[in-house]
């Protein structure tokens, strides 16, 4: 589905550096459920390597279940949230479940475009606004994660965002943006 060279290369980019933040993130978590966290968002993002490398069509049924057991964990840890030291927080569950769903829009929009983005069952104006709307929505959702992280004022009442979370976090906005865009 994705034949410019250019969104290939941004999408394995954006995805494989979440990737191996999310991994690495697991070695630094300081308990149980944030080490699940970051597993959870370095498998989510490494599927998304797989779709970028045009793998949807061929094995939409393994990535689906796959994204269907990064949801599950995310919906665990909304129903049952620990109070330890260590632990990520509800919403932070919430916005993961959020983004896997929408990890899974993308996998099922590639899969079923197998041709040209004119070949897209579902290339009918209310499908091409969504998805254009999901990819301004994650552009700023990556601005969000960046500013966060790097631009908290020393002042202000909030925790600044820990960084590696953050800039992973920030990547997988940008690439599920770019990934809106090209299924658009």
């Amino acid at each position: 589905m994705f034949r410019s060279w250019f969104v290939v290369g941004a999408l394995l980019l954006l995805f494989g550096a979440a990737a191996v933040l999310g991994f690495g993130a697991i070695f630094r978590a300081k308990s149980v459920a944030a080490r699940i966290e970051a597993a959870a968002a370095g498998v989510l993002a490494a599927i998304m390597v797989a779709v970028g490398l045009g793998w949807a069509p061929f094995a939409v049924v393994p990535l689906g279940v796959a994204i269907g057991v990064v949801f599950l964990s995310f919906a665990v840890r909304i129903a049952y949230q620990g109070k330890g030291p260590g632990e990520t927080g509800r919403l932070s569950a919430v916005y993961g479940a959020l983004v896997t769903a929408l990890s899974g829009w993308v996998l099922l929009s590639a899969a079923s475009g197998t041709g040209s983005a004119s070949d897209h069952p579902g290339h009918e104006l209310g499908t091409i606004l969504v998805d254009i709307m999901g990819a301004l929505l994650m552009a700023f959702a990556a601005t969000g994660w960046l500013l966060g992280t790097f631009a908290m004022p020393a002042e202000s009442k909030s925790h600044a965002v820990p960084r590696l979370k953050g800039v992973r976090e920030a990547l997988m906005a940008a690439g599920l943006a770019v990934a809106f865009y090209a299924i658009s």
